[in-house]
């Protein structure tokens, strides 16, 4: 059984997508004027510190103008990026690697969440990895995190090209084909992912605990997944905005960490999610929201970083000077 989906066309598309940027990158990032945020839409849970951001006022607070654009689709939020058009972004970690190690100069700042992917069935006899061996699995294959599930996937004996049918899908589409009973098992992120749990599903195994181990992390390692980088001329040019935005996410997640009804309530009125589907999440510790310096993580995201390059994800793991080194205080 095959997968549609194969790394070669997606490292190539990015890399076409960066030959072109590259060139244009730096005159569209000198004629911005405002700070120039992106970061995806809902439903992506990169998303749910915005409103508490907009809500509370802390971008006024830490002398900031947050314009962040909210992209529908990460294709075009990353394709932005590269072209100048936004000066720093809200995403996948790995994604900022990527363009580092292609050779844009990006660095990458802080962490905001942890990976919250997960294998899910209801099927009573899908229940680990290995069986999922001959079955039909939908999974948005174009996802950030998509390499790192691959990852899982061959530590597991499971090959999409031999014994493993994954089927591509958008994240709603996922949905949909498992309340349908037309795939197996799915792949999913928060906040499908809680609202599918809350619905009779289970989970499919372990994955960050098998990532982990893999990669001889520790068993209590954060597995990141979404963060903020920057275009390194935007970073030079500005470091108090640079250091205000840590502090201005840094209270968001504090915020969300310690009044969860309130965040939930906000979190749902802002990208239309069920409270239910929010306080599972947070009762199986499912998203966890933690920004610090990406840099002081340097040995866990090195450790992922090797893994998306064993998925054929990353064509190299990058050096250190992908980190941003913050001042010291």
């Amino acid at each position: 059984m095959t997968s549609i989906f194969g790394p070669l066309t997606r490292r190539s598309a990015l890399a076409g997508l960066l030959a072109g940027a590259l060139a244009v990158a730096s005159p569209a990032l000198a004629q911005e004027t405002v700070s120039g945020a992106g970061g995806l839409a809902p439903p992506s849970n990169g998303s749910f510190l915005v409103p508490i951001i907009q809500k509370r006022g802390l971008d006024k607070k830490y002398g900031l103008d947050f314009d962040i654009k909210l992209y529908p689709n990460p294709g075009i939020l990353y394709s932005d990026f590269a072209s100048g058009r936004t000066t720093h972004i809200f995403g996948a970690l790995f994604s900022g690697a990527n363009f580092y190690t292609r050779g844009m100069p990006v660095q990458l700042l802080f962490t905001i969440s942890t990976a919250n992917h997960a294998f899910v069935s209801n099927k009573a006899d899908i229940t680990k990895p290995a069986d999922l061996k001959g079955k039909t699995v939908a999974a948005t294959t174009s996802s950030g995190f998509y390499g790192m599930a691959s990852f899982f996937l061959k530590q597991n004996d499971l090959d999409p090209r031999k014994n493993i049918n994954v089927v591509d899908a958008a994240p709603a589409a996922v949905q949909t084909m498992l309340l349908a009973d037309r795939a197996d098992a799915g792949l999913l992120f928060d906040p499908a992912l809680s609202s599918t749990l809350i619905k009779g599903f289970h989970l499919v195994g372990d994955m960050n605990a098998s990532i982990r181990e893999a990669l001889g992390m520790k068993s209590d390692a954060p597995v990141w997944y979404l963060g903020a980088f920057a275009h390194k001329a935007w970073i030079d040019a500005n470091p108090d905005k640079v250091q205000a935005t840590l502090k201005m996410w840094q209270e968001a997640a504090d915020f969300y960490n310690t009044n969860p009804e309130e965040a939930d309530k906000i979190i749902s009125e802002f990208a239309k999610v069920p409270v239910e589907a929010l306080q599972e999440s947070r009762k199986m510790k499912i998203t966890t929201f933690v920004v610090v310096p990406a840099i002081e993580q340097k040995d866990n995201l090195d450790a992922l970083f090797k893994g998306f390059k064993e998925a054929g994800f990353l064509n190299a793991v990058p050096d250190a000077g992908v980190y941003y080194t913050w001042p010291k205080k």
